[in-house]
């Protein structure tokens, strides 16, 4: 499958420093988040390597995701089976109740979204298939594929 990511500069490099570390978004249609100019890129892949975020804690070594789980209670204060919910997208922190402070909901929801990432990769996967404000996305592990970045 074809999905597409837009960035505001060119990406020559993938690391670990931004909100999301190795991960892009993407989305089987041109969206764009940011203002101004922009570059957007393709890369080609294999749908088997996505798993979708709902999921995650069906697969069969569901229980390797026991250290990410732990996270999320620690972000969140929330319990175990919330914060299984949380990571497979099935609640978000804006509509349970946590530890968080009000002004930072969104940040820990990325948070939430990249862990759903690392997750995946965990089981295996490159990527993972969520929903977000524009519809479904793809969060792709991107280490050391940076040739796989095609300008569309």
């Amino acid at each position: 499958m074809q999905l597409l990511h837009t960035s505001p500069s060119e990406i020559t490099e993938i690391n670990s420093f931004g909100r999301f570390g190795e991960f892009l978004f993407f989305s089987e249609d041109e969206y764009v988040m940011t203002a101004g100019e922009h570059v957007t890129y393709s890369i080609e892949i294999d749908e088997d390597d996505i798993i979708e975020a709902g999921q995650l804690f069906y697969h069969d070594d569901a229980e390797k995701l026991d250290g990410l789980v732990q996270a999320v209670m620690d972000l969140t204060g929330c319990d175990e089976d919330t914060a299984e919910e949380l990571i497979a997208q099935n609640e978000d922190v804006h509509s349970i109740d946590c530890d968080i402070e009000p002004e930072d909901l969104a940040e820990a929801s990325w948070d939430i979204q990249r862990i759903a990432g690392e997750a995946a990769v965990i089981l295996g996967y490159r990527g993972v298939e969520m929903e977000d404000e524009q519809g479904t996305a793809y969060l792709i592990n991107m280490k050391g594929r940076e040739a796989d970045l095609e300008v569309a």
